[in-house]
Parts: C-alpha cells; structure tokens; sequence
C-alpha cells in the first residue's frame, strides 16, 4: 500500500513540473510526512498532494485546494482551503478502520522584518461527523512550526504536530502527535 501511495505522489510531484511549488518534509518520533504544494507563490490558488505514514502502519493520503494571499502591512501569509483525507488507522485496542474525511482550514505563516530568515507558521484543519465517512466521525490535524531559510529556497524547522483520527465507537486514534523536524525546498 505505501508503494502505492509513494507512486501517486511522485505522479503529483512530476505530472505538473511547469508549475513553481515546493516540497514539504518533516519527520517525527513515530511518522513521516510528504507534501507537495504547486501553483506558485504568485499563483492565488494552490493545490496540494501529501501523505502522512506512521509505524503502526496508519497511513492517510490528503488532497486540497487553497487559496492563499499576504497582509500587505504585516509580513503574514495566510491560506484557507479544503482538503480530503484518506486512510487506514488502527492502534492497540481497535482493528484497522477506515478513514476518509473532508476537512476545512488552513496555513498561516508570519516572516518578521526584523529577523531576516526566520519563519513562525502553523495549520489547522478539522473534519466534524457531517463530512467525516467510513469508520471516522472526525479528523483534527493541527502543527506550528518555526523555520530558518538556510540557503535561498531551502528552509529547515521544528515545531510540534497532532493528526487524530475519531473512530465510530472505537474512540481516538492518534497518527501522529509530538515535535517534528522537517525542510521545506521551494522552486
């Protein structure tokens, strides 16, 4: 199934190459996660493709559309959007559900003047039971980061981040939830 969803990906990353976008990577304690986002950064409306993976073998792919636009009195760029989610979950006590959810929300990143380099962002989106399917009745995926551009176009950050997943009732799967480390590269 990962070689299956790491294929999808890749055809995302490769099928549009004439778009400017970036790819997202950040790894946690317990998951990995993938995004890549085109359209541009002068392109209002944005799509994005990613996967999230952990190792109890919980996978969920995403998909959405955003539309972003920038303060021009303050360095902050803000995105709001729907994504779709898809996958499977299980932990200790429930056997492997699925999960397919629509989720809304969005990013919000602030590049203060003052410090040159630096990056503050976060995200947060939520799926109720109205648009929750399958085996999940909601979905919360939540992270901050903060990040330094180490070289032009490539940035490194830290921050923290909770992808749960509420089964019918079975109750919470937690994805992922703890500190992440990742590098964002742009072109």
């Amino acid at each position: 199934m990962l070689k299956r969803i790491f294929i999808i990906g890749l055809s995302f990353c490769f099928g549009a190459p004439v778009f400017a976008g970036s790819i997202n990577a950040q790894l946690s304690n317990d998951a990995a996660r993938f995004m890549y986002t085109g359209g541009g950064a002068t392109n209002r409306l944005q799509y994005e493709a990613g996967v999230i993976y952990d190792s109890n073998q919980d996978y969920l792919a995403m998909s959405g559309l955003l539309v972003s636009g920038e303060n021009m009195d303050a360095p902050i760029v803000a995105s709001l959007g729907i994504r779709a989610y898809y996958g499977e979950v299980t932990n200790d006590s429930i056997p492997t559900s699925t999960a397919a959810v629509i989720a809304l929300g969005g990013d919000l990143s602030f590049s203060p003047v003052t410090l040159p380099g630096f990056e503050f962002g976060g995200h947060y989106y939520i799926a109720p039971d109205p648009v929750s399917f399958g085996d999940s009745n909601k979905l919360i995926d939540f992270g901050i980061r903060a990040g330094y551009q180490v070289i032009p176009l490539s940035t490194l950050f830290i921050g923290y981040q909770s992808v749960t997943v509420d089964i019918v009732n079975q109750g919470k799967v937690i994805v992922d939830e703890g500190i992440i480390f990742g590098m964002k590269f742009t072109f």
